[in-house]
């Protein structure tokens, strides 16, 4: 594996792990987690993202940054593979198509969840995610940020919504 430097000094991280296979580290506005590992796969069809991260202005800029870093623009994007439906990997996956025409491809399931998700205002996802956490035993620090979302009214629209799963 070799970490390749961004564009810019402060450019995201970027690891390239052979074979044409690169990650990038997509930030996750106010959660724990920090991040979502976007995988770059080079094609004979052209460049394949498998998840797009978080839809976040950050996290779109350092998605575009990182493929820079790795000498591919968004428009060149051929297609995306979601590996499920969480919104940390499906988020940007419309603002990526926009950019570039490319195919998402989703198993069923998730698109089912993605669609009853949209049906729901943004605060009883955020009460149902902040449920289910603390059920598993999430220390209430890590609940706090989807709390104070949920509270606040933010976004009044949930991240991932802009798409349609196809």
């Amino acid at each position: 594996m070799t970490q390749l430097s961004g564009t810019r000094p402060d450019g995201p991280p970027v690891t390239d792990h052979g074979g044409g296979v690169r990650s990038i580290r997509v930030p996750i506005p106010d959660n724990p987690l920090g991040f979502t590992l976007v995988h770059l796969l080079d094609t004979d069809a052209g460049p394949v993202l498998v998840d797009t991260g978080w839809d976040d202005p950050a996290s779109w800029n350092t998605l575009t940054a990182g493929l820079d870093a790795c000498g591919v623009a968004v428009r060149d994007v051929h297609g995306v593979v979601i590996t499920h439906h969480h919104p940390d990997h499906h988020g940007l996956s419309a603002k990526v198509r926009e950019a570039s025409g490319a195919w998402i491809a989703m198993h069923e399931a998730d698109a089912s969840v993605v669609r009853r998700t949209r049906s729901n205002p943004p605060d009883r996802w955020y009460a149902y995610m902040v449920d289910k956490l603390a059920a598993a035993g999430a220390p209430a620090e890590h609940l706090a940020p989807l709390v104070r979302a949920r509270d606040e009214g933010r976004p009044r629209r949930l991240p991932g919504l802009r798409g349609r799963p196809s």
